[in-house]
């Protein structure tokens, strides 16, 4: 009985840390913690314009490499749109 217990624990575990890594990576490359980017939208967007391009990111955030604005220009348009910023906040568990 207590092996049994034993091994159904062991297959719990095994699945909860299988599921918890995916493989899904939202960067191709490593990013900064994430936490230090942790901004609203509007905050961002100086002109109003509805995206974020290098410069207002950079005067938000001026210890950013331009690595880190591109990794969150997922459709590689020279800006960070809303959709792309709440991805990247939902991806790593950033308030709204």
């Amino acid at each position: 009985m207590k092996k049994c217990v034993a091994l159904t624990a062991a297959i719990l575990a095994a699945g909860l840390v299988i599921s918890c890594q995916s493989g899904k990576q939202y960067h191709k490359t490593d990013m900064p913690d994430p936490a230090a980017f942790d901004a609203h939208f509007d905050d961002l967007d100086k002109n109003g314009d509805g995206s974020v391009n290098w410069s207002e990111f950079k005067r938000h955030f001026p210890e950013a490499a331009p690595e880190v604005f591109m990794e969150l220009d997922i459709n590689d348009d020279a800006v960070v749109d809303h959709d792309e910023w709440h991805k990247f906040k939902e991806a790593h568990g950033l308030e709204k």
